[in-house]
């Protein structure tokens, strides 16, 4: 093997959706033995966020996140990103990639993901600022339940959606449909595999190894499984708060994920940190709300994510119904359980 990093395209992406999984499999792929991925982050920035293309793909690929890679390194290199289903991005990925390339997406129940997505960028500052302050007066539940109808009521905003991707992610990354439809114009269907998060997390080492033979390498006895990332159970202090952290973490995203302050300066990256790290203990506390989506909310969302899921229904061969909506098969007609109290809106554990 050369012992100089040269750069090297990944050849495989597992693409998304956030709050779906994907940082629990990429701290398992990154144990494997036969895996090699970007240098010192899990999301390089870099075809996330448009407005950098213009440093060009020398960058990206050879040296900012990849150029510790040789040519001729046997290991197979991949990238974990949850955000490469943003605007722009897959036209993009589809101009600098190979059609051989091997897409990866992970996916949830969508109400649920929202849900989840909802608590988890609330607390860091990506939601209005009258949403967090509506949320500390009403609570998770009843808080979610009126953003929700505020954003899909209004006709104006629904239509940006998918035009405002990064500003609407309680949403727009439930779309899964949607957002897959824009790569297969450009990859071939084979080299698509969807992954579905509940499948996953029952059986973690069945379901990696499954990945690990669509991506071409073997099983890696050593690899621990038990990893539970990026939960995200953390409630921001105070609007305000939220709104203040917000910016810290973009000029982290800036410092860590793209300049890569760790590689070039890294005594100042520290520094950095432990000022990052100070302010989050400042300015956040445990989410203590442990309120379950009414149950109105989901019947809701359930309508309107419907032909998304009918989507991936059609692209999988996979009938959803009971792998999404089991509590439905205890339902009678009148919306009540068998023992009849009223219908529970519980969703599944939070996770990465």
């Amino acid at each position: 093997m050369s012992s100089r990093g040269k750069g090297r395209n990944p050849e495989f992406l597992c693409m998304g959706f956030q709050k779906c999984g994907t940082t629990t499999l990429f701290e398992i792929l990154r144990q494997h033995k036969d895996v090699v991925l970007c240098r010192d982050v899990k999301e390089p920035m870099y075809y996330r966020v448009e407005g950098l293309w213009f440093f060009g793909r020398k960058w990206y690929y050879k040296l900012r996140y990849y150029g510790h890679i040789a040519k001729d390194d046997p290991r197979r290199c991949g990238e974990v990103n949850a955000g490469l289903t943003f605007t722009g991005c897959a036209k993009k990925i589809c101009h600098d990639f190979s059609p051989d390339t091997k897409l990866i997406f992970m996916m949830r129940n969508p109400v649920d993901r929202a849900y989840s997505s909802y608590k988890y960028f609330l607390a860091r500052g990506f939601l209005p600022k009258g949403c967090v302050e509506m949320d500390q007066e009403y609570g998770h539940a009843e808080a979610f339940d009126r953003y929700v109808h505020t954003v899909l009521d209004d006709p104006a905003q629904e239509k940006q959606i998918m035009k405002s991707r990064l500003k609407y992610l309680v949403f727009s990354q439930s779309k899964y449909y949607s957002c897959i439809r824009e790569y297969l114009d450009h990859f071939p269907r084979k080299n698509i595999r969807l992954v579905f998060f509940e499948e996953f997390v029952r059986d973690e080492k069945a379901s990696c190894r499954e990945l690990f033979d669509y991506i071409g390498i073997g099983e890696d006895e050593s690899l621990d499984y038990s990893i539970r990332a990026n939960e995200g159970n953390e409630r921001a202090t105070s609007s305000h708060a939220a709104w203040i952290f917000k910016i810290i973490k973009g000029f982290n995203y800036g410092f860590y994920e793209f300049v890569a302050l760790t590689y070039w300066l890294p005594n100042a990256y520290r520094r950095f940190k432990g000022f990052y790290d100070r302010k989050r203990q400042e300015y956040f506390l445990p989410d203590e709300d442990k309120s379950q989506m009414l149950p109105q909310t989901r019947k809701y969302l359930e309508a309107y994510f419907a032909d998304e899921v009918r989507g991936i229904e059609k692209l999988s061969g996979k009938d959803l119904s009971e792998l999404w909506y089991p509590a439905k098969e205890h339902l009678n007609k009148a919306g009540k359980a068998k023992d009849g109290t009223a219908r529970c809106g519980c969703s599944p554990q939070d996770a990465a």
